[in-house]
């Protein structure tokens, strides 16, 4: 009885060194596996989390920056530089900045200098005193830790295409875009367009909607839309042309 229990013992003894094994295998190539997998996807799909925490960072900035001027009192403002890839927070020095829409002046141009002198002097005077431009500071937050006046970069894998709001006629691609924010949850509607540097796919867009104040990702490339109201004095003005 003694030595079949010794045998007994010996065979579950090898039998479980002989499990161990073939785990330690299977690990083996599994990780062999996931190593090729990094090697052949890796730069594609680090590219496209990139894009997606540079997507994540926008939605925080658009709502750091609501925060703030709710709380301060004081219009801020992100900026987006397209030339550095990078996204900073900015506050103003005071509570007083108008929400204006840059707008093409109508009407024929002066012909002659003395016509040109004689508008501008007349336009002085219906506008009367101007408000000085309010100054903007960077927040420390979404800054650079060895630069606070350089914004947090979006990543070299990103490219930050281009920045849309409703204050530009056309869609920024190069320099700084300005997206700004007003105590109360006002901003403007915006749209935002990432995708990998280098890369052939459509990537995705952050839209900030005024009304809500809110940024959401949607896929490709998404065109501003113009506020309702805006949408309305363009269609009426086309009928009335009609």
């Amino acid at each position: 009885m003694t030595i079949i229990g010794c045998r007994g013992h010996l065979v579950r003894a090898r039998a479980r060194r002989r499990g161990l094994t073939l785990l330690e295998v299977l690990i083996v190539v599994l990780l062999i596996a996931l190593l090729v997998g990094s090697v052949l996807l890796g730069p594609g799909a680090l590219r496209s989390s990139q894009v997606r925490g540079a997507a994540t960072l926008i939605i925080s900035g658009v709502r750091l920056a609501a925060a703030r001027a709710n709380t301060t009192g004081r219009p801020t403002r992100l900026v987006f530089d397209l030339d550095e890839k990078r996204l900073l927070l900015e506050e103003a020095a005071g509570s007083h900045f108008a929400r204006t829409r840059t707008e093409v002046a109508g009407g024929a141009d002066a012909a002659t200098d003395a016509e040109k002198a004689a508008r501008e002097e007349s336009e002085k005077v219906l506008e009367g005193p101007r408000v000085p431009r309010q100054r903007f500071t960077p927040v420390p937050v979404l800054t650079d830790p060895d630069d606070p006046t350089r914004g947090r970069p979006f990543g070299s894998g990103v490219d930050l295409s281009r920045v849309q709001t409703e204050h530009d006629e056309e869609p920024i691609t190069h320099g700084r875009a300005y997206l700004y924010f007003w105590p109360g949850g006002l901003t403007e509607h915006a749209t935002v367009y990432l995708k990998r540097a280098g890369g052939s796919d459509e990537g995705m867009t952050v839209v900030i909607r005024a009304l809500t104040g809110r940024a959401s990702v949607e896929k490709g490339k998404v065109d501003l839309e113009l506020p309702r109201e805006d949408r309305d004095v363009e269609g009426l003005s086309e009928r009335d042309e009609e």
